[in-house]
């Protein structure tokens, strides 16, 4: 049995390390290479570019979030339910008819609708009924009045349906006078306004739909 030499059985340290320190040398100058190329530094740049971007949006999403949750909802213990100690103020409240609105209907009737005295008629009439015309224009009888032959012209009930401050709102029914050539009666409906502190009638418009019973003039 031959025994190997100790020099042989050692191996060649100098040619090792060398060997060694190449790969080493290879390694470190591979990477410096590619760090030091243009396409390497331009991937570096952008990467860093992003996670830039990134941290950015990330704080300005926390700073501009903050304070927008929803509060917390109030404690509904310390509300109150019950009906407020104050009534809101009305501004169209209803009050018994007046005396001198309805004076002023009556006195329309009897005048503007049966084409009488229409003077007096022009007096008490506002401006959305007389459209603009002239007393000597009204005078003519021509006016923006539904006229209608009625015998109960002094009679007639107002059946009121709305009564403010400023303003009266009825129906009337009308019966018209034998031999007017008008056979049945006509509902209408009036309004009357206080304008500048007098009562006029603005409004007058018959209501044909409406079955009136049957002339009680005739019986």
């Amino acid at each position: 049995m031959s025994v190997p030499r100790p020099e042989e059985s050692r191996p060649s340290t100098g040619k090792s390390l060398w060997y060694r320190g190449r790969q080493m040398s290879s390694t470190t100058s591979s990477a410096s290479g590619f760090l030091s190329s243009p396409r390497a530094q331009r991937l570096l740049m952008w990467i860093s570019g992003a996670v830039l971007a990134i941290g950015i949006a990330v704080f300005l999403g926390v700073y501009l979030t903050r304070g927008t949750s929803t509060p917390a909802p109030a404690n509904v213990s310390t509300l109150s339910s019950g009906p407020s100690s104050t009534k809101p103020a009305t501004k169209n409240p209803t009050v018994a008819p007046s005396a001198d609105a309805l004076q002023v209907a009556r006195t329309f009737l009897e005048t503007a609708v049966l084409r009488q005295n229409l003077d007096a008629a022009y007096k008490i009439v506002g401006p959305d009924l007389k459209g603009g015309m002239t007393r000597a224009q009204w005078r003519k009888g021509d006016i923006p009045v539904q006229p209608y032959p009625a015998i109960n012209a002094k009679s007639a009930k107002f059946h009121i349906t709305e009564s403010h401050p400023n303003q009266l709102f009825a129906q009337v029914v009308l019966y018209p006078r034998k031999g007017s050539g008008v056979s049945k009666g006509l509902a209408f409906n009036l309004g009357v306004q206080r304008l500048g502190g007098k009562w006029l009638v603005n409004y007058w418009l018959p209501l044909p739909q409406i079955k009136v019973r049957a002339d009680p003039y005739t019986n």
